[in-house]
């Protein structure tokens, strides 16, 4: 029998707490699965076997990138221990490079559950942001990128990646 709360973008992550998502939608429909398999394209900066990393594209600084597993998950409530220890793992080794290819002073890792977090894509991921000091509590704004700034980065971060330890 079909879940009714599933239509109503509700994810049941345990008998006491259920998330809220309007953006709920099957492993078939996650853009970031499509992503996964191929089915569209992205700024792909890293992938392995179970985890993939891609420039957001409509980021908040340049080199704003997004660390996700490849396994279809709308929180990290659907993940176990090891996993988001392996996820934040990853997300912080492709902060060191995104860091230093657009000459960051720090960066943020940001990572929404539920649409009352401001979820936008219903399959988790962590946002890795790139800050500068002189934008040190300023609201940020979303910035458009051409298709060739993106993919210079892209690549650079891809380099970048390949000597971080």
């Amino acid at each position: 029998m079909e879940d009714p709360t599933a239509a109503q973008g509700i994810l049941k992550t345990s008998a006491e707490k259920r998330i809220m998502n309007s953006a709920s939608v099957p492993p078939e429909d996650c853009i970031f699965c499509k992503i996964a398999a191929r089915k569209l394209t992205s700024y792909m900066v890293y992938e392995d076997e179970t985890c993939m990393a891609f420039l957001d594209t409509a980021p908040f600084s340049k080199g704003h990138t997004l660390v996700c597993p490849k396994q279809h998950g709308e929180t990290v409530w659907d993940m176990d221990g090891a996993e988001i220890g392996g996820l934040f793992a990853l997300a912080s080794r492709i902060s060191k490079a995104v860091v230093s290819v657009v000459d960051a002073d720090g960066f943020r890792f940001v990572q929404n559950n539920g649409e009352a977090a401001n979820q936008v894509v219903a399959h988790v991921h962590v946002h890795v942001i790139p800050v500068r000091l002189a934008d040190k509590g300023r609201f940020m704004d979303r910035k458009r990128f051409t298709a060739e700034e993106m993919n210079s980065v892209a690549a650079s971060i891809r380099e970048k990646i390949a000597e971080v330890v």
